[in-house]
């Protein structure tokens, strides 16, 4: 297997040359569960551990190695698994906030308030269906974690075959995402599916991510032509959908490519700052500066530039109070990040100089 074909490149290249006289192997880590890692190396594929160094100086979740990351490794005579000594410093992340947790799976010292869900990657397939799972809330919230991400966004609108009114899902879809590339396919019959390999090519990853029941593990199926991924069905009582992908996944495309799979995602929580939900909701950042007071608060104020637009109709309430909502979880994320931060830097300070 060549490092080319599933992601490696000059940004990568430059971080490993500090370790070259160290005999270690690169490689990418294709999934994880309960802290045991299979890399994709360039003699195949390998089942790691974190060596001992790499865990003690872990202080946060996000720090440890994640589906797309790139690591470094050693073999140990007469074992069967690698150890994985470095992460390489990522290109790209697509993370949201997690729950204040001490490590994962094990107690460390220090919080983490990021979950990493994918790395190194260079698009984000958002999926959504056609049906109760639409929300354009929840939209706008996905695609600020996309923005944050550092990939390019791709909305994918699934289940083209059960709706009964694709033109009204695909305007009301394009109200929020301001020209960004927007897809209309049916998983199920195999319609536009071939739209989608357009963004598919070597060496380049794309993750996939939505709700549970969307029709990621589907659409998957279709762009590899077989029966890869379990797929299972929406209930038909309430058309809520299970969780069929359990564990993050890296799969290679046959002609060139790389697809992460992904469980559906329930809590959409920001870890973004203001600036990157200021790209989201760049039409409402823009009315802004028009308002007659510099200090406007967009409240009773006459001149109110926010207020006009509501009322003429370019601008939903709704959209409207999604942005303040959302700019006050970012404000909030960002105090408890650098708060977080200190205590992180404080404990590897104390581990350097023996005062743990």
């Amino acid at each position: 297997m060549r490092l080319d074909e599933i992601g490696w490149n000059s940004f990568f290249a430059v971080d490993f040359e500090q370790y070259k006289d160290r005999g270690w192997q690169r490689g990418r880590v294709a999934q994880e569960q309960k802290n045991l890692y299979w890399i994709f190396t360039e003699e195949g594929e390998e089942q790691a551990l974190l060596s001992d160094k790499l865990f003690e100086n872990i202080f946060a979740s996000e720090e440890l190695p994640a589906v797309g990351d790139w690591v470094l490794f050693r073999r140990e005579p007469g074992f069967d698994k690698v150890f994985i000594e470095v992460v390489l410093p990522r290109q790209s992340k697509f993370s949201r906030k997690g729950k204040d947790t001490y490590g994962r799976n094990y107690t460390k010292n220090g919080t983490s308030e990021e979950q990493v869900i994918s790395a190194n990657i260079d698009t984000v397939f958002l999926i959504m269906s056609m049906d109760r799972d639409f929300n354009l809330r929840k939209l706008e919230r996905y695609l600020t974690l996309i923005w944050d991400s550092g990939a390019n966004p791709v909305i994918v609108l699934n289940k083209a075959d059960l709706c009964d009114d694709v033109q009204w899902y695909l305007s009301e879809a394009e109200s929020v995402v301001q020209g960004m590339p927007l897809h209309v396919i049916s998983a199920l019959q195999n319609e536009g599916i071939d739209e989608l390999r357009q963004y598919i090519k070597p060496g380049k990853t794309v993750t996939f991510t939505g709700s549970s029941g969307v029709g990621k593990s589907s659409i998957i199926n279709r762009l590899l032509g077989e029966e890869k991924q379990y797929v299972s069905y929406v209930r038909e009582g309430d058309k809520r959908g299970r969780h069929t992908t359990t564990s993050r996944e890296m799969i290679i495309m046959p002609e060139g490519g790389i697809l992460i799979d992904n469980p559906g995602m329930r809590d959409i929580k920001l870890s973004v700052n203001e600036e990157v939900l200021d790209r989201t909701f760049s039409d409402i950042v823009e009315l802004i500066p028009q308002c007659r007071f510099r200090n406007c608060q967009h409240e009773t104020e006459p001149g109110c530039a926010i207020k006009a637009a509501i009322e003429k109709g370019e601008l939903t309430l709704e959209r409207y109070e999604n942005f303040v909502k959302l700019q006050r979880e970012a404000r909030f994320y960002e105090q408890r990040k650098r708060q977080r931060e200190k205590n992180i830097e404080n404990m590897k300070y104390g581990r350097k100089y023996g005062n743990t």
